[in-house]
């Protein structure tokens, strides 16, 4: 039995994943920012846990809010003297730019700092532990572009834009954690599957329904998260780290920049530094 963090479980990939993994006979701790999405799924995970499996109480939290993240990091601590698995799988997509409490874009706050955050936080736990770190990237890296005096996009922001820079920020973080921690990291694409991320879209429900119909399901997005979590490759995961269907993916040029990768992580210090005292 391993103990997994899910961040972004209340719906989508993270959902299917938290109830595939405690009908493993894993205990799941669930997190998302719904507290009544989050009971809807922690019944789910109950309906199908093997007896004796322990079901944890999921944690509502918004990732938007360095406050939060370190909060949900303490919690965490307190609750959990082993850590198995964190899994950084939530993420937004927002219509129009908006900027969180701590000033930061959300898409950028959400998608990689509160990852970002989260882990290091985390990250003595994880080594003690022997544990692993899955973050849910996309393909979508491969678009990505960073640009250091504008990583909050105030200049130029649009929708795909900022949320391709964070995948590829997803795939440097993942790289550049396993290089500085040695902790087994990796990312993965889910494959285009029908959820909710961008759920701010006024075409919002008629892409859904045009996407039940075209892509995948919550739990095929889930099926290599799963697997990650719970297979010896992602105990021992190979470079770059990055995997689709179950199976090491090659990652852009630009995800392959051990300069870029070093110079987000200092950067990413820098931005999350007011609530990280762990952070190394």
């Amino acid at each position: 039995m391993q103990r997994i963090l899910i961040t972004g479980a209340s719906d989508g990939i993270g959902a299917a994943a938290a109830v595939a993994l405690v009908a493993q006979g894993h205990e799941v701790i669930a997190v998302g920012r719904s507290t009544r999405k989050l009971s809807t799924v922690h019944g789910r995970m109950r309906a199908v846990a093997p007896a004796g499996v322990t079901v944890p109480e999921p944690v509502a939290c918004d990732l938007a809010s360095q406050a939060e993240v370190a909060r949900l990091a303490g919690l965490v601590l307190e609750r959990c003297p082993r850590l198995d698995v964190l899994v950084n799988n939530a993420g937004v997509q927002p219509v129009r730019r908006e900027l969180t409490a701590d000033g930061m874009e959300l898409t950028f706050a959400v998608n990689h700092l509160a990852p970002f955050l989260l882990t290091m936080l985390l990250v003595e736990r994880l080594r003690a532990s022997g544990g692993r770190v899955i973050t849910t990237a996309s393909s979508n890296h491969a678009t990505g572009r960073l640009d250091f005096d504008d990583l909050q996009l105030e200049r130029t922001w649009q929708s795909g834009d900022a949320y391709d820079q964070t995948k590829l920020a997803n795939v440097l973080f993942t790289i550049e954690l396993a290089r500085r921690t040695g902790l087994p990291a990796s990312s993965f694409h889910p494959g285009s599957i029908t959820t909710a991320l961008n759920r701010d879209s006024r075409f919002f429900r008629m892409e859904k329904v045009v996407e039940w119909f075209i892509y995948g399901s919550p739990a095929r997005g889930a099926d290599t998260l799963v697997w990650l979590a719970t297979s010896l490759e992602g105990g021992a995961p190979q470079w770059p780290y990055y995997y689709v269907d179950r199976a090491l993916a090659p990652v852009s040029p630009q995800a392959q920049d051990p300069g870029l990768a070093a110079r987000l992580w200092d950067a990413s210090e820098q931005l999350v530094a007011p609530h990280a005292a762990q952070v190394r």
